[in-house]
């Protein structure tokens, strides 16, 4: 079987946490897959579907370091191959797909022999704070243009982005290269409640900076986000780093897979931020994927539509996709 072209890119598809004992079925670009642990603890991922009779190999267990087909009990290693107690010289082999492990998330990429890194993230002075997942009823392009503008920040987000009313002031840069696209906001933050404030030792008014960079294999965004005193230019302390990756299940659905940084150090006082901050990025990311799924027309063509400038990056954003992320020509 032929795998889309799309496969040949890491994605992260579950979890790491949520990968038990038994196998777990994940779905990328319509192929569904099982992911698997052995009794010594590698990982594998194999296509889903046992090559004897079809049945589902998420719906089986694992043996010492196989995955026991529930029908008639044929037993896959992690390489693929397969075995049968009651054929024991027929060969059966189920598709193998590369699989690691990293950021809090199981990755997943058709084999292909090559061994290729996971795409890099993190940054020096940054912990790693949390990996989150959520599944948005949206086509890819779709889902990525809502996490590529900040124009519906002051509309959309409960609270962290810009002040409605400072919208035209917010200096906009956007730089582009073959393999990737930047985008550099600098405002004035929206107001936010003292409590957040106070908690993150921010002040009214100060200078947001969301700094964003859009890679294609696998299609993602890094976020730097910082605050500025505006008086004296001085950098607030709290700094975040974070990586947004988008794996699509299928053409009308999209995984969201959020992989988080910040500054903030690990004492007493993390107790109350660490939630905090998690209760917060929950919040805006479900408000974006309200708006998103709400839409009245989600295809991702941008024929017919009227673009401002925070929209200015959009169709290089698709030309990039076409080429590297689908293999198109561009």
């Amino acid at each position: 079987m032929t795998e889309p072209y799309e496969l040949r890119h890491w994605h992260p598809v579950l979890l790491a946490k949520d990968l038990g004992r038994r196998p777990r079925a994940v779905t990328l670009h319509g192929r569904e897959l099982v992911l698997f642990r052995t009794a010594s603890g590698n990982l594998a991922a194999l296509g889903n579907t046992c090559p004897h009779r079809r049945a589902r190999l998420s719906d089986g267990w694992v043996e010492g370091e196989r995955v026991v087909c529930p029908y008639h009990g044929f037993r896959y290693a992690c390489d693929g191959a397969g075995e049968s107690a009651g054929t024991p010289k027929m060969h059966l082999t189920a598709t193998r797909f590369d699989v690691r492990e990293g950021h809090g998330a199981l990755w997943v990429r058709a084999h292909d022999g090559e061994d290729r890194p996971l795409p890099p993230l993190g940054r020096e002075g940054y912990q790693y704070f949390d990996t989150f997942v959520h599944d948005i009823e949206c086509p890819l392009e779709t889902v990525l243009d809502i996490f590529s503008e900040v124009e519906h920040t002051p509309t959309t987000h409960a609270l962290f982005g810009y002040r409605r009313d400072s919208l035209d002031h917010i200096e906009l840069s956007v730089e582009t290269s073959a393999h990737e696209v930047r985008v550099v906001n600098e405002g004035p933050q929206k107001p936010l409640p003292r409590l957040i404030e106070r908690a993150f030792a921010l002040e009214p008014d100060d200078t947001f900076i969301d700094d964003w960079t859009v890679r294609f294999s696998p299609v993602h965004v890094v976020y730097d986000q910082w605050w500025r005193d505006p008086a004296t230019q001085t950098p607030r302390a709290l700094r975040l780093h974070f990586g947004i990756f988008f794996s699509p299940i299928d053409s009308d659905e999209t995984r969201m897979v959020s992989i988080i940084f910040s500054t903030l150090e690990r004492s007493w006082l993390t107790r109350l931020t660490r939630p905090l901050m998690r209760a917060i990025f929950m919040r805006e990311v479900h408000l974006d994927r309200r708006r998103v799924e709400r839409l009245a027309d989600q295809s991702p063509e941008l024929r017919g539509t009227r673009l401002g400038r925070f929209d200015a990056p959009l169709r290089e954003l698709r030309k990039r996709i076409d080429a590297i992320y689908r293999g198109r020509e561009a």
